[in-house]
């Protein structure tokens, strides 16, 4: 471990936490849906999408440094995503009754994250 692995990391998540905060504050003014967590939706599948990308580019194209994979990768989608806002707001929904809301959130956001790395993985093992 570097340096400048660890200044990519620590830019990286900030970048990232800066722009998880943008996105939520931008869907709670334009894009309100209720009770739905839409802003965590979308910052989770926005940040498995980074991170199928920068993949496919490293094992595909062979095309992006150690350097940049930690920017993006550890930094960059560690500090956009957000398991336990997810996990949080999951159980919001519970406690306050939301089932039909809460089984939607759960099932989209498992099914389009996994179905982006699905998709990217048909790429990646194209690759090998």
């Amino acid at each position: 471990m570097n340096w400048l692995s660890l200044m990519a990391v620590f830019i990286g998540g900030g970048l990232g936490s800066l722009c998880r905060f943008m996105v939520s504050r931008m869907v709670v003014l334009f894009l309100y849906l209720g009770r739905f967590p839409l802003a965590t939706l979308l910052v989770n599948v926005l940040a498995c999408s980074v991170m199928a990308v920068v993949l496919y580019f490293t094992f595909r194209e062979k095309a992006i440094s150690e350097g940049w994979k930690l920017f993006w990768l550890v930094g960059f989608c560690g500090g956009f995503s957000t398991f336990s806002t997810f996990s949080y707001e999951n159980w919001v929904l519970y406690r306050e009754g939301y089932y039909f809301v809460l089984a939607l959130n759960m099932v989209l956001s498992v099914a389009i994250c996994f179905g982006l790395f699905l998709v990217a993985g048909k790429y990646l093992i194209a690759a090998e």
